[in-house]
């Protein structure tokens, strides 16, 4: 593997165990057991954290897992480093530093390392997955690489031809993700402010690539909701309450339609968003503004603000919702913990617990 030392974008967001409600454990008895990872891009060994919580306690660290590789103990100026597989038996990690790409057994008492699979691009920062394929997107190359995932042995192999280009060079990728469907990705790129798709094959390799303006300045973070559609955050270059959220249609032929643009956020830097699995609620963490923001999304994939301060964090640097769209996890770069809310109806956000002491080089938020 070449030893290569591409220049990292530094973007205008910066990512870098309290008590509980003492009446929560009376009120949500019925709560699941979830367990809550981040990945903790140290420079000399990567690693990703995993914590467990459930209604008879607060979150509780179960262990830090090595994945082998290397991160850069920086800002990935990214969302998804993790991912889980589509049964959510194996998590996925990017390592930024060493150009390669874990792959984990989940097991009830922590994670198992199965496979480390060097990649073709530089840098990578996001990945994705779905229906045995996971596809990353690379900040040092401006690229994308697809491997195709054997799940009885829990390995990797490259999709030739995967290796493809983005909109240009320089383009400062932040995210990759497959739509719902698993045949098309969706990429990010802040710098040029463009939204790069690109359909797929049957044999998973990419088609035809499309490049759309985005509605709104340094488009971030985004999630899928129904019918095809699409959220995107929009951190508008840090300009001061200038933050802003756009929604799109994405077609079966791999392009993209807005549908709503540049919803204002009334907070500064919007840069990750997560939508409920049922697709009517949207937040958004707004790094600089220490604040999280709630949307309604229609029918028609329409936006409106619910709350433009539905919770405060310092310098909030990802989100991820619960699979039963009941709470909402946080991950703050300015006091390195993770937080929890209970969703209640209209976007408000009821503060339940946190826990301290993330790695201030902490990326990423997956909840299994």
């Amino acid at each position: 593997m070449d030893s290569k030392f591409p220049l990292i974008v530094v973007t205008v967001c910066f990512p870098s165990f309290a008590s509980a409600d003492p009446g929560r454990l009376e009120r949500h008895q019925n709560e699941p057991l979830e367990t809550v990872y981040t990945l903790s891009n140290d420079a000399t060994q990567n690693a990703v954290l995993a914590f467990r919580r459930d209604a008879d306690g607060p979150m509780q660290p179960i262990g830090q897992f090595p994945t082998g590789g290397t991160g850069t103990g920086a800002s990935l100026g990214n969302q998804g480093a993790l991912a889980l597989s589509d049964n959510q038996r194996y998590l996925f990690a990017v390592n930024a530093g060493s150009n390669d790409i874990s792959v984990f057994r989940i097991q009830q008492d922590g994670l198992e390392l199965v496979d480390r699979a060097v990649e073709a691009g530089v840098t990578p920062v996001s990945i994705t997955v779905a229906h045995h394929r996971v596809y990353v997107v690379n900040a040092g190359d401006d690229s994308i690489f697809g491997f195709r995932f054997d799940p009885r042995a829990g390995k990797l192999s490259p999709i030739p031809g995967s290796h493809q280009p983005l909109s240009g060079t320089g383009t400062a990728p932040a995210q990759i993700s497959f739509d719902r469907a698993g045949d098309a990705l969706v990429i990010t790129e802040k710098a040029s402010n463009k939204i790069t798709t690109f359909a797929l094959n049957e044999d998973g390799t990419p088609a035809n690539r499309h490049v759309t303006d985005s509605a709104g300045i340094t488009p971030f973070g985004f999630a899928f909701g129904q019918r095809d559609r699409f959220f995107v955050s929009e951190a508008q270059g840090s300009a001061a309450g200038g933050a802003t959220v756009s929604s799109y249609q994405l077609r079966d032929d791999g392009t993209v339609q807005p549908i709503d643009a540049e919803v204002a956020v009334g907070q500064t830097a919007a840069c990750w968003l997560a939508t409920t699995r049922h697709g009517r609620l949207a937040f958004t963490a707004d790094t600089p503004a220490n604040a999280i923001s709630s949307f309604a999304i229609d029918a028609a994939g329409h936006l409106s603000l619910l709350q433009t301060r539905a919770a405060e964090e310092q310098q909030p640097t990802d989100l991820a919702v619960s699979a039963d769209d009941q709470r909402l996890y946080t991950l703050s770069g300015g006091d390195h913990r993770i937080g929890i809310y209970r969703i209640r109806t209209g976007g408000a956000l009821e503060k339940l617990e946190s826990l301290d002491s993330l790695p201030a080089s902490s990326t990423g938020l997956v909840v299994r």
